[in-house]
This record gives C-alpha cells, sequence and structure tokens, in this order.
C-alpha cells in the first residue's frame, strides 16, 4: 500500500472562520454581473479540462472508479461549465426571471464518498450560474477530490480579482457535517447520499427553517421482454450493475426477465460476469474497481448473509475467497418478489433477478418500494413503454 498523501480535518474554529469568509464573499457574488459570473464558470472549465488526465487518475486512485469513468465524471463538469456560455448569451438578450429571485448567500452541499467531482462541482456551478450564490461543499471521505478542484477554482477567481471564499470546502466529519446542518447562516443545504441520513438532515434544517434538498438512494431496475436483443440488454445489464457499482446511487439491483428467456438471458449473463476484468482501476481495461474501504466490504458480506437468510440463491459468486483487500465479485442472486431485501437499496454489484409471466407482475413489483424507483424496459414493443408511463 502506497500512501498518496495525508489531510487534516478542519477544527470548528477552523470552521467558524471559513463560513465567516463565505458570508462576506456571497455579497461580493451577489453584485456580480451575470456575464461576468458565466464568464468565470467558463474559465473555471477550461482549467479543469487542462488538468483533465491527473484529476481522472486523482479520482481513480482515491475512489476505486475505473479510470474511464473517472475521466468522464471530469468531463461531465467541464461540460457544466461550458453550458454557462449559452446561460450568458440568454441574459444578454432578456432579463431572465432567475435573476429576480433573491439570493440565498451561503449554500452547503453534502455528498457522498464516491461523487466529490461530478455532483459536488456542478450543483456548486449550476447555483452558481443561476442564483448567485457562495458555496460550502464538505468532503469527508475523500478530500483529496475536492481540495484539488477548490485550487483550481479558487486560483479562476484570484485571476479575476474575487476571493477564492466564493468556493470553500472543509474537509472534517460527522461534527463538521452537524455543524453545517443546524448552521442559521446557511438557508440552504443540499445532501446526496443515504436515504436514512437523509432524513434526519431535513428534519434538522426544517426545524431551523431552513430549505433542504435532498436526492437519496434509489431502487433502480431493468425489464426484459421476449422480444428485446438479448446481447444488447446484456451489456446495458453489466454496464449498469457493474459498472457504477460502489460508485453512484444509479447502480441497478433488480432485474426482471420474461419467463420465455429468461434461462437464456441468465446463462449469457453469467458468462458476461465471469469475464468482467477486476482489478486496477487505473489499468486499462478495467471494469469493476475497488470496493471504498474494508467497511465497505464488511457491508457487501452482511448483504449476501441477509440474502441468504431470506431464501435467496447465490448464482455467481456471492463472496470474496478469490480476492484479498477492498476486492469483491459481481453477484447475481435468484429471490422470491416477496422477500424484504427486494425493497432495500445498495450500491454493491448485486443484482436480485426475478421470472415473470406477465407485464402486469413486473409494475406491481416495481411499484412497490417507497421511493426512488427507475426502470430500464428492453422491448421492441413501443405500445409497452407508453403502458408504463401511464401505471407509474
Amino acid at each position: 500500500m502506497r500512501v498518496l498523501g495525508k489531510v487534516r480535518g478542519g477544527s470548528m474554529i477552523e470552521y467558524e472562520e471559513g463560513v465567516k469568509a463565505c458570508c462576506i464573499a456571497a455579497k461580493l457574488w451577489m453584485a456580480t454581473p451575470v456575464t461576468t459570473r458565466c464568464n468565470i464558470i467558463t474559465e473555471i472549465g477550461k482549467a479543469l479540462e487542462a488538468k483533465l488526465k491527473p484529476l481522472s487518475e486523482l479520482v481513480a486512485h482515491e475512489v476505486g472508479k475505473p479510470l474511464t469513468k473517472a475521466i468522464a465524471e471530469v468531463k461531465e463538469v467541464i461540460d457544466a461549465c461550458n453550458s454557462a456560455v449559452q446561460y450568458s448569451k440568454q441574459s444578454q438578450l432578456v432579463v431572465s426571471h432567475i435573476e429576480e429571485w433573491r439570493p440565498y448567500g451561503v449554500i452547503a452541499v453534502i455528498t457522498p464518498f464516491y461523487l466529490q467531482c461530478a455532483a459536488l462541482v456542478t450543483k456548486c456551478l449550476v447555483s452558481t450560474r443561476h442564483r448567485k450564490l457562495c458555496h460550502l461543499p464538505c468532503p469527508v471521505e475523500s478530500p483529496s477530490v475536492t481540495i484539488a478542484i477548490t485550487k483550481l477554482i479558487a486560483g479562476v477567481l484570484e485571476k479575476n480579482n474575487l476571493t477564492g471564499s466564493i468556493f470553500t470546502s472543509f474537509a472534517g466529519g460527522s461534527e463538521l457535517n452537524k455543524a453545517i446542518v443546524k448552521d442559521t447562516r446557511i438557508p440552504l443545504v443540499s445532501f446526496k447520499g443515504n436515504s436514512q441520513v437523509g432524513k434526519v438532515v431535513k428534519h434538522i434544517v426544517v426545524e431551523r427553517f431552513g430549505k433542504c434538498l435532498l436526492e437519496s438512494d434509489r431502487k433502480n431496475a431493468i425489464t426484459v421482454l421476449s422480444d428485446a436483443d438479448i446481447q444488447l440488454a446484456v451489456e446495458a445489464i453489466v454496464r449498469d450493475t457493474v459498472g457504477t457499482a460502489d460508485q453512484g446511487l444509479s447502480t441497478c439491483h433488480r432485474l426482471f426477465l420474461h419467463e420465455i428467456i429468461y434461462g437464456d438471458v441468465l446463462d449469457r449473463l453469467s458468462q458476461r460476469y465471469g469475464s468482467i476484468n477486476i482489478g486496477n482501476p487505473l489499468e486499462t481495461g478495467t471494469e469493476l474497481g475497488l470496493l471504498f474501504s474494508h467497511a465497505t466490504k464488511k457491508h457487501f458480506l452482511q448483504l449476501i448473509d441477509a440474502i441468504k437468510s431470506q431464501g435467496g440463491k447465490i448464482l455467481t459468486c456471492g463472496s470474496d475467497t478469490k480476492y484479498a483487500r477492498n476486492i469483491v465479485q459481481p453477484t447475481i442472486v435468484e429471490i422470491s418478489t416477496s422477500a424484504k431485501i427486494v425493497k432495500g437499496g445498495w450500491v454493491f454489484p448485486v443484482i436480485l433477478v426475478f421470472k415473470y409471466q406477465s407485464w402486469e407482475e413486473v409494475i406491481e413489483t416495481n411499484n412497490n418500494v417507497c421511493k426512488g424507483s427507475s426502470n430500464f424496459i428492453y422491448t421492441g414493443q413501443a405500445k409497452v413503454i407508453s403502458t408504463w408511463g401511464i401505471f407509474t
């Protein structure tokens, strides 16, 4: 194991200094014309593009994403910056009603460890462009990525004679997070992550009459109908269940297969799972990198135990006997739709497979979750897709 660097967590004294600096910077940013703000954000995009390779490698190193996905994540931020050009042109033609809104001032953006680049920065930059806000990102478990981006953005701001405090980041644990959520100087808190934590954040923010934006875990699914292109569907399943594993809330973990193609799809999927390249995220061709930590791997094994205890049948893998450290194998599970675990959510490469006969079964099972349900459908029947939109 090679240590890439060490980051000291911020103290409460430093937090107070940072928030005060943000509040002062907010007034300066509010007084900055929209065209100037958009031009600065465009410059930020160019600065990030110039550091695309090292920044992507840092994401892969720290979080464990395959390099190709890390590059895509950084490019997502760059695209968000480039969109400011169009907004600037529009604002020169008409006075946007968005500009008439009362700016919030300082806001906090709290995201999970695996979204410290795209989700964090994109939210901040889009809000900066539209609402004249200053931002208070809060990385907890993967601070290096956010620190690097913060330094790049601060450099651009200072070149434009603005303070780097407009975009401030804090590296810290739960103590700093609690302080941010309770701080009345921060009228808006944006939280992305676990739904249980999101409930607590929402309650505390609303209790102090603040506003809270939540983007919590989802219950994504894929449905393959009997007339679908099976090979195309299999590759899509691998991409959505393995490609984003432990790296995003969009990881798919439920698969509905029509009984006519059930065996064929499972055979092809099992073969494809067996050929997945697992290992160093920086190496070309890696499809599944490392889990973030030993604790994450422990949660994976606990999930497998829970599935087995509820009658689930492990079709592929389900253990980590072949690999050491934070590497696990993708897992396919057969289980009843009545099992309690079906309503749960996770970001591991574990997919639950269900055999169905009628389209109505899929709709009922997919909708039988409390929140965040989406479904990708593979079919040649346009009528089925329109039906899904009516009943979901």
